[in-house]
């Protein structure tokens, strides 16, 4: 007697394949405005730390060095 699998049917891989398709299309908003958000967000930092970074660099701008030392 064989077995024969009937998994692998035309049908059955056309239902899959409207099932994937139908999580995606109803996933998809979802993560694309969470990846925007954390992203803005990342986006956000980098802007802030490169403002802070020039401040830092105008207020410590000395072409000389002052050493003292205690005798």
């Amino acid at each position: 007697m064989l077995y024969s699998i009937t998994f692998w049917t035309n049908d059955n891989m056309a239902k899959f394949w409207d099932y994937v398709q139908m999580l995606l299309e109803t996933i998809q908003p979802g993560i694309m405005l969470t990846v925007a958000i954390v992203l803005v967000g990342l986006l956000i930092g980098v802007i802030v730390r490169s403002f802070k970074k020039t401040e830092d660099d105008e207020n410590n701008d000395r072409d000389y060095e002052i050493r003292r030392y205690n005798r």
